[in-house]
């Protein structure tokens, strides 16, 4: 029976034959932890890290100041793409902004400012043991897979451990994975920049930015940390939302992911099929695409597997909250599939025009969003909100099609 629509004087609700208290909230922690010891061992790495990462830039700045301001901009430029795409997956209603930039954050500076001495003291350690030959060609895809897939991982328990309630499905796991393997490789290669451009051999400054982004954005950045991160991500997701499965099972599903998050890495990096493609920006392009589709399609499994078990979550909620006024039954089928919400926007342009296509995309996100409130506080004054919001767009819809 779906909650009417004044949650302030509807105080209960019949489900499954006993009443259920509709206005409490179920509750759902920040990230703003300060009373929580993960919290501030976020934030003691994170200080760390953008001191050590400043300083790096300060001192490339000095030598070459051009690079750094160049390559500052086309990175973060870059970080856009990514950033629109999420969105365009209505994944940032997954966690407030602060979790998203927390977990961008640990990435870009936390997780980097320990990888840099790290996967030094692997490559020097290779060096000694098997030789400067070995470590030119796999010290790479020794170091960065152990050490940086480790210390990206450690940032998605730490969030876990500062917002426990936040993570209720694999996805919303998997989303703040990626973020942390983001912030990752766009300061990753903001580093690689201007270091490049400090020990390039003539005195352009503006070459050797456009040849790491090349390089590390155009041929390999789509199939990089960011979806390294998501696999890892993924077991963690699966550990902490099947509390009813064994804990052995749990525990394999966990350091499966991360095994597979490391072999993916350890594939990239490694001197495998480089001689395949010959050589120059062909070659390249043909040895990227023969690493990289492997990898991108395993993070497509795995990222479809977590959408389709975030739909049928989003649908239980939606069905014991929401009215049909407010979202009908077709609506409460469309809204668990990315494909069904994209096919009835292009349907409704077809038949309506631009404008009415976007007042769709905009009332189905005011739906998810009523979805995510009703899962976090139950049917009350944020609900209600949400409902208005609904009811506004429906009106502004029936105004486009008219």
């Amino acid at each position: 029976m779906s909650a009417p629509h004044d949650p302030l004087t509807a105080h209960r609700r019949l489900k499954a034959g006993s009443l259920v208290d509709a206005r409490a909230p179920i509750g759902v922690d920040g990230f703003f932890q300060p009373r929580r010891a993960a919290f501030w061992l976020f934030v003691f790495f994170l200080v760390n890290g953008v001191f050590s990462m400043v300083s790096n830039f300060y001192v490339g700045y000095r030598v070459v100041p051009t690079a750094v301001v160049l390559a500052t901009l086309v990175w973060a430029l870059y970080a856009l793409p990514f950033l629109l795409f999420f969105r365009s997956l209505d994944l940032f209603e997954q966690h407030p902004p602060l979790g998203f930039a927390m977990a961008f954050a640990w990435g870009g500076f936390a997780a980097c400012y320990l990888a840099i001495p790290v996967n030094s003291a692997v490559e020097s350690l290779s060096a000694k043991l098997f030789g400067p030959e070995f470590t030119k060609d796999w010290g790479p895809a020794l170091a960065g897979p152990i050490n940086e897939e480790i210390l990206k991982l450690l940032g998605i328990v730490v969030l876990v451990m500062i917002a426990r309630t936040q993570f209720r499905t694999i996805l919303s796991v998997v989303v703040l994975g990626a973020m942390i393997g983001l912030g990752f490789q766009i300061v990753e290669d903001l580093l690689y920049s201007v270091n490049t451009a400090i020990q390039f051999p003539y005195t352009d400054q503006v070459v050797p930015v456009g040849l790491m982004f090349l390089v590390r954005g155009v041929f390999s950045g789509i199939w990089s940390h960011a979806l390294y991160t998501s696999v890892a991500a993924f077991g963690i997701g699966y550990f902490i939302t099947r509390r009813h499965k064994p804990l052995v099972q749990r525990t394999a599903v966990a350091v499966g992911a991360f095994a597979l998050a490391w072999f993916l890495h350890f594939f990239w990096n490694s001197p495998w099929l480089q001689n395949i493609g010959g050589g120059g920006v062909g070659g390249v392009l043909v040895l990227s695409l023969l690493k990289g589709i492997p990898v991108l399609a395993v993070g497509y499994l795995l990222w479809r597997f977590a959408g389709h078990e975030e739909g049928s979550q989003l649908r239980t909620v939606a069905d014991y909250y929401i009215d049909d006024d407010l979202m009908t039954a077709e609506e409460r089928d469309s809204l668990t599939s990315l494909r069904e919400r994209r096919h009835l926007r292009k349907h409704m342009r077809q038949a309506h025009g631009r404008k009415a296509a976007r007042t769709l995309h905009r009332l189905q996100r005011a739906q998810l969003h009523m979805i995510r409130v009703c899962e976090e506080n139950g049917a009350g004054v944020p609900a209600a909100r949400a409902a208005q919001d609904i009811t506004a767009l429906r009106t502004d819809l029936a105004a486009a099609t008219a």
